[in-house]
């Protein structure tokens, strides 16, 4: 397991995300006009790097990891905070962005599970 933590916090337009087939997340030391986008987590440490190939787990979803931007492993490692694009692209749109292949949620729950792992 790469990294693992759970939603604590929604924040007032992160749902709205949802509907584009995206969630942004970020660690609780989110800034505050930041975090109203945002699905808010605890920290957690990174463990390894997030690569294709790899598993991105959203409750009891797994989808496999399709692209990884330049600074997805450090801003996730320093901020908890990147983007996921459920679009199942083969090159990351933006360097902070994960794309992976799967259906994304209409809505997440507050203590949904967040795990990125290696198969």
């Amino acid at each position: 397991m790469l990294y693992r933590t759970q939603v604590t916090q929604i924040g007032e337009y992160a749902a709205d995300a949802l509907s584009d087939k995206m969630m942004i997340l970020f660690n609780d030391n989110a800034p505050a006009d930041v975090a109203d986008y945002c699905f808010i987590h605890p920290a957690a440490a990174l463990t390894g790097e997030i690569s294709v190939g790899g598993q991105f787990v959203l409750g009891a979803v797994s989808y496999p990891v399709t692209a990884v931007g330049d600074v997805v492993n450090q801003n996730l490692g320093e901020l908890g905070h990147i983007t996921i694009r459920f679009d199942g692209g083969s090159v990351a749109e933006y360097p902070g962005t994960v794309h992976v292949k799967g259906t994304c949620p209409d809505e997440l729950a507050l203590g949904t599970e967040l795990i990125f792992k290696t198969e």
